[in-house]
C-alpha cells in the first residue's frame, strides 16, 4: 500500500510505493504526486530525489491546474458540460408531478435533469449520478456500433466490444480481441472518440506501442497526433 510521506513541510504532498523495480520515477495524476521507488532506497534518498524534481512537479502540478480549470466538470446550475464536442448548460428542477421518475434530455442549448420527487440527498448530487448514467447509455449507443463500423472500414475487427468506466484510460484491448471503451468518450467530438476506437483497434493486428503500431494507426488516422494531445488537455474528465 502507498505510504504518505509527511516527513519535512513542503508544498506539495507525496505518496511512495516501494517495488522491486530498479529505478525511480515521479508520476503526477489528477493533482496526486506518486513517487515509485526502488525496495532498498532510503527516506533520506527518496525526501532528496523529491527536491531535485521539485520544478518539473510544480510545472506539471501547474499545468493540470490549468487543464482542470478550462476542461474541469462541474455540477452547478448553468456549467457547460460537453457532449460529444459540444458544451450544453446545465440545468435541473424537480418534477412537476408526483411519482414522475427522474430523467435527462437535450434540449436546444441545454442538458436538463428532471428530478424525481422521491429523491432526498442533495440535488447536485443526485444531478451527478443521472448525468454519469445517461452519457453511459449514450456512450453505449454510440460508441460500440461506431467501433464496428470502423473494424469494418479498416479490416480490423474485434471479437467484442464493452463500455466501462476506466479511470486512468481511454479505452484497453485484450489478447482476446476484446476491446472495452470509457464511457467519457461520449463528452469528445466525434472525431477525436474516432482516434481513440481506431487506436485499440490497431492493437488488435500490434499488441504493443511499436513503430509498426504507430504506423498502422497514422495509416487510419493521419491527424492522430493533434488528436492526443485533445486528450492530454481532457485528461481531468478520467476523474470525474
Amino acid at each position: 500500500m502507498p505510504d504518505k510521506h509527511d516527513s519535512a513541510p513542503r508544498s506539495f504532498d507525496y505518496q511512495v510505493v516501494r517495488s522491486r523495480r530498479k529505478s525511480a520515477t515521479i508520476q503526477i495524476n489528477a493533482g496526486s504526486v506518486l513517487v515509485r521507488v526502488p525496495q532498498w532506497v532510503s527516506e533520506q534518498w527518496v525526501d532528496a530525489f523529491v527536491q531535485s524534481r521539485q520544478h518539473w512537479v510544480h510545472k506539471h502540478l501547474d499545468r493540470q491546474q490549468l487543464r482542470q480549470q478550462a476542461h474541469g466538470i462541474d455540477i452547478a446550475q448553468g456549467a457547460p458540460i460537453p457532449f460529444r464536442g459540444r458544451d450544453y448548460a446545465l440545468h435541473w428542477h424537480r418534477a412537476d408531478v408526483a411519482g414522475a421518475p427522474s430523467a435527462v434530455r437535450l434540449e436546444a442549448d441545454s442538458l436538463v435533469v428532471t428530478l424525481s420527487r422521491r429523491i432526498r440527498r442533495p440535488a447536485a448530487e443526485a444531478v451527478n449520478d443521472l448525468v454519469q448514467q445517461w452519457f453511459l447509455q449514450q456512450a453505449e449507443q454510440h460508441l460500440g456500433p461506431r467501433l464496428l463500423a470502423l473494424g469494418q472500414q479498416t479490416g480490423l475487427v474485434p471479437a467484442g466490444v464493452s463500455i466501462r468506466g476506466f479511470r486512468r484510460r481511454w479505452g484497453s484491448c485484450d489478447s482476446r480481441a476484446q476491446i472495452a471503451l470509457n464511457w467519457r468518450l461520449i463528452m469528445a467530438t466525434p472525431e477525436a472518440a474516432d482516434y481513440v476506437l481506431i487506436h485499440e483497434l490497431c492493437h488488435l493486428r500490434h499488441f504493443d506501442h511499436s513503430p509498426r503500431f504507430w504506423r498502422l494507426v497514422q495509416q487510419h488516422c493521419p491527424d492522430h497526433r493533434r488528436l492526443q494531445d485533445y486528450f492530454g488537455q481532457r485528461g481531468c474528465w478520467l476523474q470525474w
